[in-house]
């Protein structure tokens, strides 16, 4: 008896990489300019995948996209597809790079960020030897700068940078799971030294809604502002993305006000080379990694 075998479709990387633009800007026109195609062109392309899967991947709105079952799933296969073809070009087409680039990061976001762009950058650029700076915004600016660092990322402020940001997320309070640090009064929160961001929007935000604190623990590194967050010593404002089993999101309902978002940008020093430009890029990815895990978290 003769059978037949299924037909196996190849699933076009181009479309995957339009379609994970699309989920991750929420919009067509975004991941046009994204993918550097026309809104027609996208439309085209979303056609052909949903053709392909045989599925329909996408609800359309008035203002927005959202996806449907089919789409979450094919986004998580999407995303593994693209990675891997991505650390495949880069072993074979990126330049033999040796040497020392110089990173500057701030104390609290550098901690979270770090090892994962670390981690990309040495996959890609083996021999390529990596000294990291932990520092204060301000002095990162200084040593960008005055060329002491070859790329630095540090809080975004619109009226000092030209860049556009490369990262933005939503400053949130942090409490112990099942603590009641929150409840106390004065409320004992726990913040980064003068010069922070993170803390100055903290205290203008409990200032403003007239909350009765007192700074219980400050350390310039985020991991020891957590610590006291742990041992329900202390709330934290610290980014979403740092959210772990131990730790909750607080909010209005505790007494806290919101924060918004605060952002990151990257600087390169002047003259930069090649390898500033390969690392640069490796720190916008690990940072859109960031992205995408505090809005699952934030949502």
């Amino acid at each position: 008896m003769n059978s037949t075998a299924p037909v196996i479709h190849n699933l076009d990387l181009d479309l995957a990489r339009t379609f994970v633009a699309i989920c991750e800007t929420g919009n067509f026109s975004r991941a046009a300019e994204k993918v550097h195609r026309s809104a027609s062109a996208i439309s085209l392309q979303v056609k052909k995948l949903e053709g392909t899967v045989g599925r329909e991947l996408f609800k359309r709105e008035t203002r927005k996209v959202t996806m449907t079952e089919d789409g979450e799933v094919l986004l998580g296969y999407a995303r593994r597809l693209l990675k891997l073809n991505d650390e495949a070009m880069s072993h074979f087409h990126a330049p033999a790079f040796s040497g020392t680039v110089r990173l500057g990061a701030p104390n609290d976001t550098g901690i979270i960020a770090t090892p994962e762009i670390l981690r990309r950058f040495a996959d890609s650029h083996p021999h390529v030897n990596v000294e990291v700076r932990l520092g204060p915004t301000r002095d990162l600016r200084q040593r960008i700068a005055r060329g002491e660092l070859d790329i630095a990322i540090f809080s975004y402020d619109p009226e000092l940078d030209s860049s556009p940001p490369i990262h933005s997320e939503p400053l949130v309070w942090l409490g112990a799971r099942n603590g009641t640090a929150y409840e106390k009064t004065p409320l004992p929160v726990s913040m980064a030294e003068h010069g922070c961001y993170w803390r100055t929007i903290a205290l203008r935000g409990l200032d403003d809604a007239g909350v009765n604190y007192r700074i219980a623990y400050t350390s310039e590194f985020c991991q020891a502002q957590i610590a006291a967050v742990r041992a329900d010593l202390a709330v934290a404002p610290v980014p979403i993305s740092v959210i772990s089993d131990e730790l909750v999101h607080l909010g209005p309902r505790h007494g806290l006000p919101e924060l918004g978002e605060y952002s990151m940008t990257l600087a390169k020093r002047d003259g930069h080379g090649a390898i500033e430009d390969a690392l640069a890029e490796h720190v916008v990815a690990s940072f859109h990694k960031i992205s995408e895990r505090g809005m699952r978290l934030f949502a």
